[in-house]
Parts: structure tokens; C-alpha cells; sequence
């Protein structure tokens, strides 16, 4: 009875654990972004789902599925020319989902676009590096971690 009691509890810690809501990585480069599913995935094992998704168009019909995060390049137009870049991406998104949180993840130098991005949509940005993954890594991180609401202490 002891062990059928303590498989019961370690499974419901398991579906305790499992975070039920997606991340979803826009990233035209095919080869690009099945290496950051990958990782994603080795790094958080709850994590349920993580959607690939080579144009933002097609993420935005999958926006109900509530993301816990969303993972985007700018220049999603580098292979279909009819494709909306990120930032267009992100406007959508945000009018759509406007808490959702989004991690612009890209190459792009150009400071203005990258403001616009942060300040505007309230995403954070990750440059295409070497630290790239890691750095990614640590923002999922804190959209996952459940914030502690402060306790008042009573009054002595």
C-alpha cells in the first residue's frame, strides 16, 4: 500500500510540475530554430509543448493556446518575401495577447527597430551570438518561475 501510495504522489508531482502552456519559437531559418527547440526543450523538460513556426502569420492562428513565451526573429522575411518581419509579428501578437510575453531574438543592429521593440511592445531582446541560447535560456526562466507575492508580517 506504502509503495502504490508514494507512485501516486511522485506522478502527481510530475503533473504538478508539467507547465501546460507553450512556447513558440517564429524563426525562419529552419535549421536555426530546431536547435533552439531542441535546446529548449533539454532545458525545460515540463515545458508540455514547443511550436516551431517558420512565418509569424501562421503563430498568430495558434494564439489561443495562451504561450507562456514567444520566441521571435526579426527577419522573418528572408525566404518569403510576402512575410511580415517580427516587429509587424510582435504588433499583432500584442493586440491580440497584450501579456504575452516575447523574446526578440535576432541579428538586427539597427538600434531604432530594437527600441521600438522593448520599449513599445515590452519585449525583451536576445542578439543571434554565441551566448544566444544561454541567454534565452535565463529570460524563459524567469517568465516560468512563478513570482512569490511578499507576505505581510503581522504586527507584533
Amino acid at each position: 500500500m506504502k509503495k502504490r501510495l508514494n507512485m501516486l504522489r511522485n506522478v502527481f508531482k510530475k503533473v504538478l510540475h508539467t507547465h501546460t502552456k507553450p512556447i513558440f519559437i517564429i524563426e525562419d531559418d529552419v535549421l536555426y530554430g530546431k536547435a533552439l527547440k531542441a535546446f529548449i526543450q533539454n532545458c525545460f523538460p515540463t515545458v508540455k509543448e514547443v511550436k516551431l513556426f517558420p512565418i509569424g502569420e501562421m503563430s498568430l492562428m495558434e494564439l489561443q493556446m495562451h504561450p507562456t513565451v514567444i520566441i521571435i526573429d526579426y527577419f522573418l522575411n528572408s525566404k518569403y518575401a510576402e512575410a511580415h518581419n517580427g516587429l509587424e509579428i510582435i504588433k499583432q501578437i500584442k493586440d491580440q495577447k497584450p501579456n504575452t510575453n516575447i523574446i526578440v531574438l535576432s541579428a538586427q543592429e539597427k538600434p531604432g527597430i530594437i527600441l521600438e521593440a522593448i520599449r513599445d511592445y515590452d519585449c525583451r531582446y536576445v542578439q543571434k551570438d554565441k551566448n544566444a541560447f544561454q541567454n534565452v535560456e535565463q529570460l524563459i526562466k524567469e517568465f516560468i518561475t512563478p513570482k512569490k507575492t511578499p507576505t505581510l508580517e503581522p504586527w507584533a
